[in-house]
Parts: structure tokens; C-alpha cells; sequence
């Protein structure tokens, strides 16, 4: 692919998905492989250990206790920095997200910072029920709330280059939960980076149960409302800086 890649998930009690999200990782080239897991009491954690040894591509990192999908996606990009990798693809390990997709965003990424996979914009979400007007209803909010013209804000299809990560070390968003992946869009829209989406298909994981807890929900609410009131806040000193500067 010409570029160093390395392709991230966290993990927690995914040992009925994980060893065929290896298995279609391992199959789209020469990719490195980061695994983030919080001590999963399902197998997960030991299935790991045991496909490090096969695979010279997998690194596994095994952190004490749940700590938050957010603050596992900061330990990637801190990783990916250190080890000099020219790109980062997050995803998720439940096959939500298709790892074919992979080429299509390292090609995509090559004149953006940041690229995020979309469900909408001619993607495809394939939730049904609660989570999918879950989904399309926390999109919509940060659409008006927080607009950088991005139809997708929760998603984790990601990809971020050595800007984007240096960027988002030094300037880390405040939650370590699913807001993280809202926060992230939000400051990568004002830091001035070049961003865009590509479709992706969101499929309803393989195996297991949804992880999203619900006072998550209630807690992404509130980031988003606080979001919105620091971007007023940062539109109207970027509006008097002009002023100024043109006076």
C-alpha cells in the first residue's frame, strides 16, 4: 500500500468475532495490527496472547480493567505516533465494519488528515429498531449543534495521518467514552486539518451484545451540548480576532 499502516480495535469480551476480524485484517496486505483489550473476561483476552505469537504483525496491549473505548482509541494514537506509523485505521471488532474497506480508506486518505466512514452520503447503516434511530438521531443533532459538514459523527471507521495524531495528542479530547468520537470530528473541524468521509456499510455486529451503555447515551447528550456552546463561544472570538485585525 506504500504508506506504514496500522489498523486498531479495542476489544472487550469479542472472542466470537475477533479471530475472523484477524483473519480478514491479515487478508487486505501488509498491515500492522494494534489491539487494545481491558481484560475480557469471555476468553478474548487469552485468544489474543495466543494469535500474538502466530501473527509477527499483532501487537496486543492488555489493560487492567475497562477504561473506556475513548481513552483505548488515545492509547492507538499515541502508539501509532511512537512507532512512526504513516497512518492509523480504527474499527470496530464486532464486523460492523467491513475490513475490505480498509484500501479504500488508505487510498482516500491521501489528501486528507482525517477521513471518517459514513452511513449516510450514500453509506449504508444496516442497524434496525432502537439503535438505528439511535444512530441516525445523534447524527442529526451534531449535524445542527456542532455542523463541520460531515454527515457521520459516532462511528469509529476512521483514519488519521502523523498530523491528525500529533494533533489529537497534544490537544486530547475530555472524554474517555463513545463521546470521544464526537469530540474528535469537532476538533479536527476547528483546528484548520483536512477532513473528509467516505461510505462505508454499517452492519449489525457478528456476535455478542451491543456495549453502548445507556448512561453513555445521556452522557454524549451533554458533551454535545457543551460542544455547542464552546464552538459559539470560539466563533464569535474568531469573529472579533478579524475585526481587530482588519480595523
Amino acid at each position: 500500500m506504500g504508506m506504514s499502516v496500522l489498523v486498531f480495535t479495542p476489544t472487550y469480551n469479542e472472542v466470537g468475532n475477533i479471530e475472523l476480524w484477524l483473519e480478514l485484517v491479515t487478508s487486505q496486505g501488509h498491515l500492522d495490527i494494534l489491539v487494545i483489550d481491558d481484560s475480557s473476561q469471555d476468553g478474548t483476552t487469552e485468544l489474543l496472547r495466543v494469535k500474538a505469537n502466530e501473527l509477527p504483525q499483532l501487537n496486543v496491549m492488555v489493560r487492567k480493567s475497562k477504561a473506556g473505548v475513548g481513552s483505548a482509541h488515545m492509547d492507538a494514537l499515541r502508539f501509532a505516533l511512537e512507532k512512526d506509523y504513516d497512518l492509523l485505521i480504527t474499527l470496530d471488532a464486532d464486523l460492523s465494519h467491513d475490513p475490505k474497506d480498509i484500501k479504500r480508506f488508505v487510498d482516500s486518505s491521501k489528501e486528507v488528515n482525517y477521513l471518517v466512514g459514513t452511513r449516510s452520503n450514500n453509506g449504508r447503516n444496516e442497524l434496525s429498531g432502537f439503535r438505528l434511530m439511535l444512530s441516525k438521531s445523534a447524527n442529526l443533532v451534531c449535524q445542527i449543534m456542532i455542523p463541520t459538514g460531515l454527515t457521520e459523527y459516532t462511528t469509529s471507521f476512521r483514519c488519521y495521518d502523523r498530523i491528525a495524531m500529533k494533533f489529537l495528542v497534544s490537544n486530547p479530547p475530555k472524554g474517555d467514552g463513545y463521546s470521544y468520537f464526537i469530540e474528535v470530528t469537532d476538533l479536527v473541524y476547528k483546528s484548520g486539518l483536512k477532513f473528509a468521509e467516505i461510505p462505508i456499510v454499517f452492519q449489525d455486529r457478528l456476535n455478542g451484545d451491543s456495549k453502548i451503555p445507556k448512561s453513555q447515551v445521556f452522557k454524549s447528550c451533554i458533551i454535545i451540548l457543551k460542544l455547542a456552546i464552546i464552538r459559539a463561544n470560539w466563533k464569535r472570538s474568531m469573529k472579533f480576532s478579524k475585526n481587530i485585525t482588519q480595523a
